[in-house]
């Protein structure tokens, strides 16, 4: 067995020798991060709404500061990385079972699954430390555990309407035309936490129009928004224990997921949904997470898990009168975390929700399922939707739902799904198949069917939407690596809407393509070409009609991007963007953005630079173009372009001492063709918008 293992190791140096001699660790490949970059764009594209992706960008930011153990035996540490497969993360387990921990990174090669490209890919990810099993111990987590503290500020720079600085008179005349508040936004999160073990923080913000300390008796002192988590792992049976705000997370996110979840994407395929039970909420995002006590055990083979939640949510409440009395009625939940006006106020923890239930899950080595029930109330009645498109939608005020999910490994194919049922309403069937017969080789498949009148808020499955009802579609995609230099990568989603929706009168359907290819250069550079199709539904008419038309919007996207690292202290990265929109009632609309940015991180000093610079120029918002920004901790940067114009933006991490750092950063817009930037209470008078923000972390 010993020769055995340094007969694997030997060929594992011979192929790190022949490839990476004399070579820096090529930071430019596209990697897991970037993946998900990317799906943060498409999702910001589809939205109307504005949501806070920070959950999901300090999921990165943790890969890069708490790197993944690759010889840990524990499988959610190493799904972790979420960028690997079924079939990765199980024949890495058996490999390190079998002739012990990893001593090289590049010994990876020698596993099935895992060639060149994906170790460079892992790289900023991972570690090799040797693995050491730990029971929980209070005592230790107390005597060696680490306190990070975090301050952040930011506002915009230029005046906007809400902040205009208006008499008495006039403001009690019109409340909420004003903010409450300042053009500050503050936010400050404590946590103490020893590995994985131990967990606890506490959050607070303070959004810009926010009121913080305000002169008025009737309004509350503080932070707006307070956050508090303690989680614990691996006490004897209990697996995980988390009390006061955290996630729970089943399945392929059809019956229970609360948080962020991420879908397509180009240069990857939809896989399986790997995550624990349970972990905590340490975010500034307020909408969607359970506030209360949670909690997995494990007995054998099955991991039972429980939870409940008991929370005020944000709600527009109104009176409706009937013969009988009058009763207060809730017209919809609000997800933005905004009180900034005396409406918005109103708003804040209208009404009360409580959830409770939890999953038994069978944890075997290549077949898992898991069965969920659990039960959401609300102390108010949900009013009745006139909208036609809501018609078949169930009343939220008190829902009850079942599901069962599953996943199989054979081989180099995995079989998953899940099936969720509404009590009294809608049932919603997702099933997935990835196959992955060769290291360079890999398809994805996956079938949903949403009935109409399946509603469910705690949901973050696959899906065209963003609520999983209305829908049926299937999804194709595969990365191909044909040469070494060469990645192939595609998928097509074609999917219906059995009944109407927002913005389309008639059933309706709707298609998606991608396509890309990226060219290794050399092992300091990549350039990559990208094309996406959307063809969606919209309501259209002409001047003399009396009813709207059902056409299609179809959308084009074609990408260049270059990465490269030209020295070990500096990265470029280029991106050239058109698009084009085609309409049944309107003449063809372009855009197109290019930007050239740089990162510098000099050798052995304690600082970095990003740099970016843009240009965009495009006929209208509905052929705007998003790009995914670098920015501080616990915070995000999305922005749509449109209209013509250029933006900037400069981030500076640096480390004043060991203990201390400071993150700076500067972005500013600037539009050619407006005098007025944004509307309502965020308007502009002016053709720039200027963002800052700074971070002071302490870490001890």
């Amino acid at each position: 067995m010993l020769k055995c293992r340094f007969s694997l190791l030997f060929v594992a140096l011979l192929l790190s020798f022949s490839n990476v001699f004399g070579q820096q660790p090529d930071t430019t490949k596209y990697t897991g991060a970037e993946q998900i970059e990317q799906q943060i764009e498409n999702l910001a594209e589809r939205s109307e709404n504005e949501y806070d992706y920070s959950d999901w960008v300090e999921e990165i930011n943790l890969l890069r500061q708490r790197p993944v153990n690759l010889n840990s035996s524990d499988e959610n540490e190493l799904r972790r990385l979420f960028f690997l497969n079924e079939l990765q993360i199980l024949n890495l387990l058996e490999y390190t079972t079998q002739y012990g921990s990893l001593a090289s990174i590049y010994e990876l090669q020698v596993i099935d699954g895992f060639n060149e490209k994906v170790v460079s890919q892992l790289m900023p990810f991972i570690s090799l430390s040797p693995y050491v099993p730990e029971k929980f111990s209070l005592k230790r987590a107390l005597k060696y555990g680490n306190t990070d503290i975090m301050l952040r500020y930011q506002r915009v720079l230029q005046q906007q309407k809400g902040y205009e600085n208006v008499s008495d008179s006039i403001r009690a005349a019109n409340p909420n035309d004003y903010y409450l508040g300042d053009q500050n936004s503050i936010f400050f999160r404590v946590q103490y936490a020893y590995k994985d073990y131990l967990k606890f923080g506490v959050v607070g913000e303070k959004d810009a129009g926010e009121p913080f300390l305000p002169q008025s008796d009737t309004l509350r002192k503080g932070f707006d928004f307070y956050s508090v988590h303690l989680f614990l792992k691996n006490i004897g049976l209990v697996k995980q224990v988390a009390i006061g705000d955290y996630h729970v997370q089943f399945g392929q996110g059809l019956t229970m997921w609360s948080g962020f979840s991420v879908g397509k994407a180009a240069g990857s395929v939809v896989m399986r949904k790997r995550a624990p039970a349970l972990r905590p909420h340490a975010s500034s995002n307020e909408f969607n997470f359970m506030r209360g006590a949670a909690t997995t055990i494990a007995l054998g083979k099955f991991d039972v898990t429980a939870f409940y939640s008991n929370r005020r949510v944000d709600a527009n409440v109104v009176t409706s009168d009937s013969l009988d009395a009058t009763e207060d009625m809730v017209s919809s939940l609000q997800e933005t975390g905004y009180h900034r006006t005396p409406a918005e106020l109103a708003d804040k923890g209208a009404i009360h929700e409580i959830a409770e239930g939890g999953h038994v899950g069978l944890m075997g080595q290549r077949f898992r399922a898991g069965l969920t029930v659990y039960h959401v109330d609300y102390d108010k009645p949900f009013e009745t939707q006139d909208a036609l498109y809501k018609k078949f939608q169930p009343i939220l005020n008190s829902n009850t739902y079942f599901g069962g999910d599953y996943s199989y490994n054979y081989k180099s194919l995995t079989l998953y799904g899940e099936a969720s049922k509404q009590l009294e309403a809608g049932v919603a069937v997702l099933q997935g198949l990835s196959f992955t017969p060769d290291p360079r080789l890999a398809f994805a498949m996956v079938y949903r069917n949403y009935q109409k009148n399946y509603v469910n808020n705690f949901n973050a499955a696959f899906g065209e939407s963003s609520n999983s009802t209305n829908e049926k579609g299937l999804y194709i995609g595969m990365v191909a690596t044909p040469f070494n230099k060469i990645t192939l990568s595609a998928y097509a989603d074609i999917f219906n809407y059995e009944w109407l929706k927002y913005g389309v009168d008639a059933p309706s359907g709707g298609q998606e393509y991608s396509a890309q290819v990226v060219y290794n250069i050399s092992r300091r550079g990549d350039f990559i070409v990208g094309y996406r199709q959307m063809i969606n539904p919209m309501n259209y008419s002409y001047p003399n009609d009396k009813t709207n038309s059902v056409g299609e919007s179809a959308r084009e996207y074609y990408r260049f991007q270059f990465n490269y690292q030209a020295m070990p202290w500096l990265k470029l990265q280029s991106r050239i963007e058109f698009t084009q929109r085609n309409t049944p009632v309107s003449e063809q609309e372009t855009g197109y953005l290019i930007y050239q940015g740089f990162q510098v991180k000099p050798l052995n000093k304690p600082y970095a630079l990003s740099f970016r610079y843009v240009l965009f120029d495009t006929d209208s918002y509905d052929t705007r173009l998003y790009t995914f920004e670098q920015d501080v901790p616990f915070s995000f940067s999305v922005p749509a372009f449109s209209g013509i114009g250029s933006r900037f933006y400069m981030l500076l991490n640096t480390d004043i001492t060991k203990t201390l750092s400071l993150i700076l950063r500067f972005s500013q817009t600037w539009y050619s063709d407006k005098d007025l930037i944004s509307s309502g209470l965020e308007e502009i008078n002016g053709n720039k918008k200027s963002d800052i923000k700074a971070v002071l972390k302490f870490s001890f």
